[in-house]
C-alpha cells in the first residue's frame, strides 16, 4: 500500500515539475488581452503571431488579429474572434483592446497557448 502512494506522489510530482517549467499556459482570448494592456506588444505578437493588418496614427498604432475557431454544429463558413489592440506610438505598450465575435464563434470561447512571463 505504501510502495502504491509514493509510486502516485512522485509521478505527480514529475508532472507538476514538467509543467511549472514550461513556462506555457492555455488561457481565453479575453484574459490574454486584458492581462497584457500596459505590457509590450511584443507578447502578443509572439502569442499569436503576425497581425491581420496595423493600422497607424501619429500617436497611436491599432493591431488586428484574426482568430479562427470553428464552433461545434456552426454551419460552413468564417468564424472566429477580432481583436484589435490600441499601441502607444512611442513606447509600444498597449493601452487597450477590443473583441468582436464573426459568425458562431464567441471569443471567450477562443483559447490560445501563450507563453507565461518569468519573473
Amino acid at each position: 500500500m505504501s510502495r502504491m502512494i509514493v509510486t502516485a506522489l512522485s509521478v505527480g510530482a514529475l508532472t507538476l515539475a514538467g509543467c511549472g517549467g514550461s513556462g506555457y499556459a492555455v488561457r481565453p482570448i479575453p484574459r490574454i488581452a486584458a492581462d497584457n494592456v500596459g505590457k509590450p506588444i511584443s507578447r502578443l505578437q509572439e502569442a499569436f503571431g503576425e497581425p491581420r493588418k496595423i493600422d497607424t496614427t501619429p500617436t497611436k498604432l491599432l493591431y488586428v488579429w484574426f482568430l479562427p475557431q470553428t464552433p461545434a454544429g456552426a454551419p460552413a463558413g468564417f468564424h472566429g474572434c477580432e481583436m484589435e489592440v490600441t499601441v502607444d506610438a512611442r513606447s509600444q505598450r498597449i493601452l487597450g483592446y477590443s473583441l468582436s465575435n464573426i459568425g458562431w464563434s464567441k471569443c471567450g470561447e477562443v483559447e490560445r497557448r501563450i507563453r507565461i512571463a518569468q519573473r
